[in-house]
């Protein structure tokens, strides 16, 4: 699995969370920028190894989420149910690592844990939530739909009060 640590110490550092700033960092940090939207200057979707990361968002804030593991969903299994809780047991298993493995990383020491629910209503299998300066730092398993893979995340997103729209969901 693809360390993010240093990617994480880096973008919690940036003062202003916007798509280039971001893309600058996965640059840097030895990422390979592969989709770009037209309407955007900055690539979107990057790849390292066998990690993914995608840019979301238009700004003036964005999040970034890395996917680190993922396992797609198999419906010619003989048991779907079965297999699915396979998968979330394997993706769960994996996430003490993951929480260890960042932890133990370059900003270890300024990942502050705290009471409230930092997954802005998203739904996880599973998660643990920091906060580092003003960013918010997330690392949990997903599964977003049925037709898409079981995965382990990092995401990394503004976490001031004035990133989030006049309705309250994430630019």
């Amino acid at each position: 699995m693809v360390d993010v640590s240093a990617e994480v110490n880096r973008l919690a550092e940036l003062d202003e969370f916007t798509g280039p700033a971001v893309a600058a960092v996965l640059d840097a940090t030895g990422w390979t920028g592969e989709r770009r939207n037209p309407a955007k200057e900055w690539a979107t979707t990057w790849r390292r190894a066998d990690a993914h990361a995608w840019i979301q968002g238009d700004g003036p804030s964005v999040q970034v989420e890395f996917t680190l593991w993922h396992r797609d969903v198999d419906e010619e299994w003989s048991d779907p149910d079965t297999y699915i809780d396979e998968l979330y047991d394997a993706a769960t298993g994996e996430l003490p690592n993951l929480v260890a493995q960042l932890e133990a990383g370059v900003s270890g020491g300024r990942l502050q844990s705290v009471e409230e629910d930092l997954t802005d209503g998203a739904d996880y299998i599973d998660h643990t939530a920091w906060r580092i300066l003003d960013k918010v730092v997330l690392a949990g398993v997903k599964h977003d739909d049925t037709d898409a893979p079981v995965q382990l995340v990092v995401v990394v997103r503004d976490g001031s009060a004035d990133a989030q729209d006049d309705d309250g969901e994430w630019l």
